[in-house]
Protein backbone atom coordinates (compact mmCIF):
# COMPACT_ATOMS: atom_id res chain seq x y z
CA UNK A 1 0.00 0.00 0.00
CA UNK A 2 1.30 3.57 -0.87
CA UNK A 3 2.15 6.19 1.97
CA UNK A 4 0.29 9.40 1.35
CA UNK A 5 3.00 11.83 0.64
CA UNK A 6 2.92 14.31 3.65
CA UNK A 7 2.27 18.15 2.15
CA UNK A 8 3.12 21.41 3.84
CA UNK A 9 -0.12 24.26 4.20
CA UNK A 10 2.04 26.69 2.42
CA UNK A 11 5.22 28.59 2.39
CA UNK A 12 5.75 31.93 3.75
CA UNK A 13 5.08 34.88 0.82
CA UNK A 14 7.98 36.36 1.90
CA UNK A 15 10.88 33.67 2.50
CA UNK A 16 8.90 30.55 0.14
CA UNK A 17 9.92 28.41 4.07
CA UNK A 18 7.29 25.83 4.21
CA UNK A 19 4.87 25.90 6.54
CA UNK A 20 4.33 22.45 8.67
CA UNK A 21 1.40 21.51 10.80
CA UNK A 22 2.88 19.67 13.19
CA UNK A 23 6.14 22.47 13.70
CA UNK A 24 7.34 23.47 16.64
CA UNK A 25 6.60 27.18 15.18
CA UNK A 26 3.25 26.83 13.72
CA UNK A 27 1.13 28.46 16.48
CA UNK A 28 3.24 31.27 15.43
CA UNK A 29 2.99 31.17 11.84
CA UNK A 30 0.21 34.30 10.16
CA UNK A 31 -2.59 32.98 7.89
CA UNK A 32 -3.14 36.30 4.89
CA UNK A 33 -6.49 36.76 4.45
CA UNK A 34 -7.82 39.20 1.07
CA UNK A 35 -11.63 39.60 1.08
CA UNK A 36 -12.49 36.87 3.74
CA UNK A 37 -10.21 34.17 1.62
CA UNK A 38 -7.05 32.94 2.59
CA UNK A 39 -4.17 34.04 -0.06
CA UNK A 40 -1.19 33.00 2.07
CA UNK A 41 0.97 32.64 5.13
CA UNK A 42 3.58 34.57 6.90
CA UNK A 43 6.43 32.48 9.03
CA UNK A 44 7.56 34.20 12.49
CA UNK A 45 11.17 35.79 11.12
CA UNK A 46 9.26 37.15 8.54
CA UNK A 47 6.47 39.43 10.48
CA UNK A 48 7.25 42.98 11.40
CA UNK A 49 6.42 43.72 15.38
CA UNK A 50 3.17 45.36 14.01
CA UNK A 51 2.16 42.05 12.25
CA UNK A 52 2.97 40.15 14.74
CA UNK A 53 1.04 42.19 17.97
CA UNK A 54 -1.88 42.64 15.23
CA UNK A 55 -2.10 38.75 15.18
CA UNK A 56 -1.66 38.16 18.51
CA UNK A 57 -4.89 40.49 19.30
CA UNK A 58 -6.91 38.56 16.76
CA UNK A 59 -5.87 35.06 18.08
CA UNK A 60 -7.35 36.57 21.82
CA UNK A 61 -10.34 37.96 20.57
CA UNK A 62 -11.17 35.60 17.04
CA UNK A 63 -12.32 31.87 17.10
CA UNK A 64 -10.26 31.23 14.11
CA UNK A 65 -10.52 27.27 15.51
CA UNK A 66 -14.06 26.77 14.23
CA UNK A 67 -14.48 29.16 11.38
CA UNK A 68 -17.29 28.30 8.09
CA UNK A 69 -17.46 29.13 4.46
CA UNK A 70 -20.11 31.66 3.58
CA UNK A 71 -22.19 31.23 -0.04
CA UNK A 72 -19.38 32.88 -1.46
CA UNK A 73 -16.81 30.79 -0.21
CA UNK A 74 -15.04 33.05 2.08
CA UNK A 75 -14.46 32.37 5.31
CA UNK A 76 -16.44 33.68 8.26
CA UNK A 77 -14.91 34.62 11.93
CA UNK A 78 -17.03 35.11 14.73
CA UNK A 79 -15.93 36.61 18.09
CA UNK A 80 -14.41 34.46 20.76
CA UNK A 81 -17.31 33.00 22.33
CA UNK A 82 -19.81 34.47 19.34
CA UNK A 83 -21.28 32.48 16.85
CA UNK A 84 -21.60 33.05 13.12
CA UNK A 85 -24.18 30.01 12.21
CA UNK A 86 -27.90 29.17 13.83
CA UNK A 87 -28.77 25.73 13.75
CA UNK A 88 -32.05 24.05 14.93
CA UNK A 89 -31.05 20.47 16.50
CA UNK A 90 -32.62 18.20 18.81
CA UNK A 91 -32.17 18.36 22.64
CA UNK A 92 -32.80 15.79 25.30
CA UNK A 93 -34.11 18.16 27.90
CA UNK A 94 -36.58 19.50 25.12
CA UNK A 95 -37.38 16.09 24.07
CA UNK A 96 -37.27 14.28 28.08
CA UNK A 97 -38.90 17.52 29.87
CA UNK A 98 -42.19 18.48 28.52
CA UNK A 99 -42.21 21.97 30.92
CA UNK A 100 -38.89 22.86 28.84
CA UNK A 101 -40.18 24.99 25.61
CA UNK A 102 -36.47 26.04 24.31
CA UNK A 103 -32.72 25.34 25.06
CA UNK A 104 -30.25 27.90 23.60
CA UNK A 105 -26.45 27.22 23.44
CA UNK A 106 -23.41 28.53 21.90
CA UNK A 107 -20.65 25.72 20.82
CA UNK A 108 -18.36 25.81 18.08
CA UNK A 109 -19.06 29.34 16.80
CA UNK A 110 -22.31 28.03 16.27
CA UNK A 111 -25.96 28.89 17.81
CA UNK A 112 -27.75 25.91 18.48
CA UNK A 113 -31.93 25.94 19.29
CA UNK A 114 -33.41 23.02 20.13
CA UNK A 115 -37.72 23.21 20.47
CA UNK A 116 -40.45 20.44 20.07
CA UNK A 117 -44.07 19.98 19.46
CA UNK A 118 -45.21 21.50 23.90
CA UNK A 119 -43.29 24.45 22.64
CA UNK A 120 -45.14 27.68 22.19
CA UNK A 121 -45.46 28.95 18.68
CA UNK A 122 -45.05 32.49 19.44
CA UNK A 123 -41.42 31.86 20.82
CA UNK A 124 -39.86 33.18 17.38
CA UNK A 125 -41.07 36.35 18.20
CA UNK A 126 -38.35 36.53 21.37
CA UNK A 127 -35.87 36.39 18.60
CA UNK A 128 -33.96 38.74 15.81
CA UNK A 129 -32.99 38.24 12.37
CA UNK A 130 -31.82 34.91 11.09
CA UNK A 131 -32.28 33.17 14.64
CA UNK A 132 -35.90 34.27 14.20
CA UNK A 133 -36.24 32.53 10.89
CA UNK A 134 -34.55 29.14 11.94
CA UNK A 135 -36.93 29.11 15.33
CA UNK A 136 -40.37 29.74 13.23
CA UNK A 137 -39.35 27.28 10.85
CA UNK A 138 -38.29 24.66 13.76
CA UNK A 139 -41.74 25.21 15.15
CA UNK A 140 -43.64 24.92 12.14
CA UNK A 141 -41.56 21.39 11.49
CA UNK A 142 -42.49 20.71 15.38
CA UNK A 143 -46.30 21.37 14.82
CA UNK A 144 -46.07 23.46 17.66
CA UNK A 145 -49.21 25.41 18.75
CA UNK A 146 -49.45 28.89 20.33
CA UNK A 147 -50.13 29.35 23.94
CA UNK A 148 -51.08 32.57 26.03
CA UNK A 149 -48.04 32.64 28.15
CA UNK A 150 -46.49 35.37 29.78
CA UNK A 151 -42.53 35.60 29.63
CA UNK A 152 -40.22 36.65 32.82
CA UNK A 153 -37.03 36.40 32.94
CA UNK A 154 -34.98 34.13 35.84
CA UNK A 155 -30.95 34.12 36.19
CA UNK A 156 -29.74 31.18 37.53
CA UNK A 157 -26.37 30.62 38.83
CA UNK A 158 -26.31 26.99 38.17
CA UNK A 159 -26.56 27.40 34.43
CA UNK A 160 -23.46 27.79 32.40
CA UNK A 161 -22.65 31.48 30.27
CA UNK A 162 -23.12 29.83 27.00
CA UNK A 163 -26.76 28.70 28.07
CA UNK A 164 -30.41 29.56 27.94
CA UNK A 165 -33.76 27.48 28.73
CA UNK A 166 -37.08 28.90 28.58
CA UNK A 167 -39.05 26.75 30.90
CA UNK A 168 -42.96 26.60 32.40
CA UNK A 169 -43.05 28.54 35.96
CA UNK A 170 -43.77 25.19 37.68
CA UNK A 171 -40.66 23.26 36.97
CA UNK A 172 -38.76 25.76 39.12
CA UNK A 173 -40.66 27.54 41.60
CA UNK A 174 -40.16 25.90 44.93
CA UNK A 175 -44.02 25.58 46.24
CA UNK A 176 -44.96 24.23 42.67
CA UNK A 177 -47.30 26.99 41.90
CA UNK A 178 -48.19 27.10 37.96
CA UNK A 179 -48.02 30.76 37.26
CA UNK A 180 -49.24 30.57 33.72
CA UNK A 181 -45.61 31.93 33.14
CA UNK A 182 -42.83 31.04 30.89
CA UNK A 183 -39.25 31.98 32.63
CA UNK A 184 -36.19 32.97 30.41
CA UNK A 185 -33.64 31.47 32.33
CA UNK A 186 -29.92 32.49 31.81
CA UNK A 187 -27.13 32.82 33.46
CA UNK A 188 -25.85 35.85 35.68
CA UNK A 189 -22.58 35.89 34.02
CA UNK A 190 -24.24 35.23 30.58
CA UNK A 191 -22.07 35.11 27.39
CA UNK A 192 -23.26 38.39 25.71
CA UNK A 193 -22.60 37.54 22.22
CA UNK A 194 -25.92 35.51 23.28
CA UNK A 195 -27.90 38.80 23.48
CA UNK A 196 -27.64 39.55 19.67
CA UNK A 197 -29.84 36.77 18.99
CA UNK A 198 -32.59 38.16 20.79
CA UNK A 199 -35.04 40.81 19.71
CA UNK A 200 -34.28 44.39 20.74
CA UNK A 201 -36.70 44.85 23.76
CA UNK A 202 -35.67 41.25 25.13
CA UNK A 203 -32.06 41.61 25.27
CA UNK A 204 -32.31 45.12 26.93
CA UNK A 205 -34.89 43.44 29.35
CA UNK A 206 -31.99 40.71 30.00
CA UNK A 207 -29.27 42.93 30.18
CA UNK A 208 -30.93 45.28 33.09
CA UNK A 209 -31.09 42.29 34.60
CA UNK A 210 -27.80 41.36 34.67
CA UNK A 211 -26.44 44.55 35.09
CA UNK A 212 -28.37 45.27 38.58
CA UNK A 213 -27.02 41.91 39.45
Amino acid sequence: MARTKVRPLGHCTRCTRACWKDADDSARWNIEFSRGRPVGYLCPECQTPEENAEAEVKAATLDYANTAPDADGRQKVAPVGGWHAVTALEHPLVREDKTVHLALAVESAELRVAVGPQSDARLHELFDGPCATIVRTALEREQAQPGHRSITYHPMPDLGPDTVLLVEDHALCEDGEDRGELMLSFSPSLNPHILAAFAPPVAENIRAILQAA
